[in-house]
C-alpha cells in the first residue's frame, strides 16, 4: 500500500473534508458582542422581575371600574343622539314644526349630557394622576425599576425573589394609601417611609452593592463575617419587614369604614323602637 505522505494521489488536510458529515462541534462559532450580552441579560431580568413597578402602580390607580361604568352611559348617549337626529330629519321632511322642535331639544340634551360626562371623566383622571404624583414621584419609581433590573441581571434567584417581594409590598401599600387618603385617614409617617423606600432606601442599598465587582460580592468579606451580597440581602429584609408593618397599619386604617358600619348596624339592632 502506498504511503499517503509520499504518493501524490492523496491529499492530506487538518480540517474536515466533507462538511455535511462533519459534527456540529467543528462548525465555526461567532463571538457574541458584549453589548448584546448586556441587552439579553436586562431582558431576562425584566422577565424574572415581572411587570415594572411604574406600570403596576399606574394600572392600580387608572380608575378602570369608573371607565367601565361610563361606557354603558356612552352607549345610551350615542343611541339617544342617533334616534333624535333621525327623528329631526323625518320631521323636517314631513314639515312637522312641533316634532322638529322636540327632536332638536332631544339632540341638544343628549349632546350636553355627553359633553359633561366626558368633562367629568377627564377631571377624575386628572385627579387620580395628581394623587399618584403627590404620594410618590413617578421619576423615582422609574429609577427604582431600572436599578432593580440592573441588579437582577447580575445576581441569582435569591436576590430576584427579594426584589419581587419588595415590589409586591410597595404596590399593596400604595393601593392602601390611596384608599386611606380618600377617606381622610391618611398616615403621614407611613407615607414618608414608603416614599423614602422608593426614593432612597432601596436604590441606595442596591447601588452600593453594584459598586463592588460582581466576582467579589460573594467571596470578599466586608465586615469580617458577611459578604457584600449577604449584607444587601440583610438590608432588603429589613426594608421588607418594615413594609409589612406599614401594610398592616394601612390595612387597619382602611378597615375603619367597615368598623364604623359594624358599630352603626349593631346600634340599630340593639335600639328599642
Amino acid at each position: 500500500m502506498n504511503d499517503p505522505k509520499i504518493s501524490k494521489n492523496y491529499v492530506v488536510s487538518k480540517g474536515p473534508v466533507n462538511r455535511r458529515t462533519t459534527p456540529n462541534s467543528l462548525t465555526p462559532t461567532t463571538k457574541e458582542s458584549p453589548l448584546v450580552k448586556v441587552r439579553v441579560q436586562i431582558a431576562k431580568a425584566r422577565q424574572r422581575l415581572g411587570v415594572p413597578l411604574s406600570q403596576r402602580l399606574t394600572a392600580e390607580h387608572s380608575g378602570t371600574s369608573h371607565r367601565k361604568k361610563l361606557s354603558f352611559v356612552s352607549i345610551l348617549q350615542a343611541i339617544g343622539g342617533t334616534v333624535s337626529a333621525i327623528g329631526l330629519m323625518l320631521a323636517l321632511i314631513q314639515g312637522s314644526a312641533v316634532m322638529a322642535i322636540f327632536c332638536t331639544a332631544l339632540v341638544c340634551g343628549f349632546g350636553a349630557w355627553a359633553y359633561y360626562s366626558a368633562h367629568a371623566m377627564g377631571k377624575d383622571a386628572g385627579t387620580s394622576t395628581l394623587e399618584m404624583a403627590h404620594l410618590i414621584d413617578t421619576r423615582d419609581i422609574e429609577l427604582l425599576d431600572r436599578t432593580m433590573e440592573k441588579l437582577a441581571a447580575q445576581e441569582g434567584q435569591a436576590t430576584v425573589d427579594r426584589l419581587t417581594n419588595l415590589k409586591e409590598s410597595i404596590t399593596r401599600c400604595m393601593a392602601l394609601m390611596t384608599s386611606t387618603q380618600l377617606e381622610g385617614s391618611f398616615s403621614t409617617e407611613d407615607h414618608l417611609y414608603i416614599r423614602e423606600c422608593v426614593r432612597r432606601y432601596i436604590p441606595d442599598s442596591i447601588n452600593a452593592c453594584l459598586q463592588i465587582p460582581q466576582k467579589d460580592r460573594t467571596s470578599l468579606l466586608i465586615d469580617g463575617s458577611k459578604s457584600a451580597l449577604d449584607l444587601l440581602h440583610d438590608q432588603m429584609d429589613m426594608v421588607q419587614n418594615q413594609l409589612e408593618i406599614k401594610e398592616k397599619h394601612l390595612t387597619q386604617l382602611a378597615g375603619e369604614s367597615l368598623l364604623r358600619q359594624h358599630r352603626f348596624l349593631a346600634a340599630k339592632t340593639n335600639a328599642k323602637y
